[in-house]
């Protein structure tokens, strides 16, 4: 008996260092990576944070990885910074007022990959606005926020930046593919 309620207490345990939808089934995942992969932009928040900053990501690709729970999977992406608030923002601050001064460039953000959380993943849905991703696919989560609507300026920086960065460069390509690298 004590065995099994210290193998319950694990599995509980690891299931917890997860937030809101960051791990989820495999049938949701594929559909989170099929939602993103329409899309060239994500914008990362977490409304229940208090206060966070917002960031808009330029996403070069998305995939389903395991993760340390059974039959828990995430949704991992490669993306790169483009924007960031200046200012930690809370819900209260929405919506965002028209100042393209309220986001800084990130100049040389370099590519990463990572985890995402669909309840503090946005995804496009057209001109400058941006919804929660978890809300999109119908899930069940809670968010302070529901949509994000950038300043047009920084949307139309953000697709000129986009049209560069996808032309690459031998240095970006180099690193995304470690065997060319030899």
């Amino acid at each position: 008996m004590v065995a099994l309620a210290l193998v319950f207490a694990a599995t509980c345990a690891s299931a917890c260092l997860a937030d809101q939808l960051q791990w989820n089934s495999p049938a949701v995942c594929e559909e989170a990576v099929r939602e993103i992969g329409s899309r060239a932009f994500l914008i990362s928040y977490c409304s229940l944070a208090g206060q966070d900053y917002v960031q808009l990501w330029l996403v070069q690709d998305a995939w389903v990885a395991e993760t340390s729970a059974h039959r828990l999977y995430e949704v991992n992406v490669c993306a790169r910074r483009l924007y960031e608030s200046r200012i930690l923002l809370s819900p209260e601050d929405f919506p965002l007022p028209n100042a393209p001064s309220l986001f800084r460039e990130v100049r040389h953000g370099r590519w990463f990959q990572g985890g995402i959380d669909l309840a503090y993943t946005y995804i496009h849905t057209g001109a400058n606005a941006f919804r929660c991703l978890g809300s999109v696919m119908g899930l069940e989560c809670l968010v302070g926020v529901e949509t994000i609507k950038l300043p047009p300026r920084v949307m139309k920086r953000a697709t000129v930046e986009r049209r560069t960065s996808c032309r690459g460069t031998l240095e970006s390509w180099v690193w995304l593919h470690p065997i060319l690298a030899r």
